[in-house]
């Protein structure tokens, strides 16, 4: 594959992730997925490259969700400022990953995320636990922040595969999720893409083009999330992570 072509698979793909984080969570990654199949970055740069490209788009998909007043402010502001802690853990971490390791983490985590979800919304399943404004629920945020953090650092998946899935699992509706996540990805993105950046992690070349396709996405990912059914985005959201898990480890 020539390069114009290779840029062009990115660019859709881009487009597509875009589409996804706006509209059930996890989108960005398959930004990363491509970066790590089509071309032969570092793991650190894939990271860094992913990370700066979400840090935009979630600027975009956070204006136009508080626009639309989605976003509970109480619970995004506790899971983001703890994402933001975990981040510079993941971020020290990702320098003893090998490039077969990091891609056979990703595959397990989305793995692992998506039959649970996949699981519980066929078996018709409600949250074991509903976490509200209470103390000790938000302090249960801060523990899926970090988590959150940590992972988005490690991986450069931004947040989005996590956040979501998580806040589903512990009853916040799915539009509120997914604005929520929103904000997430701004801060633990923005956290992984400058401490990448100080690596010279980032890849200009290819993060311009991406960052063009992947706001075209979110806008329209948006106007889909209000449009289509709570549970079929659930449903979605853990087939999309499992397909995501199959391709990295094939």
């Amino acid at each position: 594959m020539v390069a114009t072509e290779l840029l062009l698979a990115l660019t859709a793909l881009s487009f597509l992730g875009g589409v996804i984080v706006a509209t059930i969570g996890p989108g960005g990654i398959l930004i990363v997925a491509g970066l790590y199949l089509l071309t032969p970055l570092s793991s650190a740069e894939v990271a860094g490259t992913s990370s700066a490209t979400f840090t935009v788009g979630a600027v975009l998909g956070s204006a136009v969700y508080a626009r639309s007043g989605e976003i509970d402010w109480p619970i995004a502001g506790v899971v983001s400022a703890a994402a933001a802690v975990g981040t510079w853990f993941g971020v020290q971490a990702n320098a003893f990953l090998s490039r077969r390791l990091y891609g056979l983490i990703l595959a397990a985590m989305l793995a692992v995320v998506g039959c649970n979800i996949v699981y519980r919304e066929w078996r018709n399943l409600e949250p074991r636990v509903e976490l509200g404004r209470a103390g000790s629920d938000l302090l249960a945020f801060v523990g899926i922040g970090l988590v959150i953090g940590v992972f988005g650092g490690l991986l450069g998946i931004g947040g989005a595969a996590l956040s979501a899935p998580a806040l589903v699992l512990v009853g916040v509706p799915m539009l509120v999720t997914i604005a929520i996540t929103q904000l997430v990805v701004v801060v633990t993105a923005l956290f992984t893409a400058l401490n990448y950046l100080r690596l010279d992690a980032v890849v200009a070349g290819l993060f311009v083009p991406l960052t063009a396709a992947y706001l075209g996405g979110v806008g329209v990912g948006w106007w889909l999330a209000h449009r289509i059914d709570a549970g079929r985005l659930k449903l979605a959201l853990g087939v999309v992570l499992l397909g995501l898990a199959l391709s990295l480890v094939v």
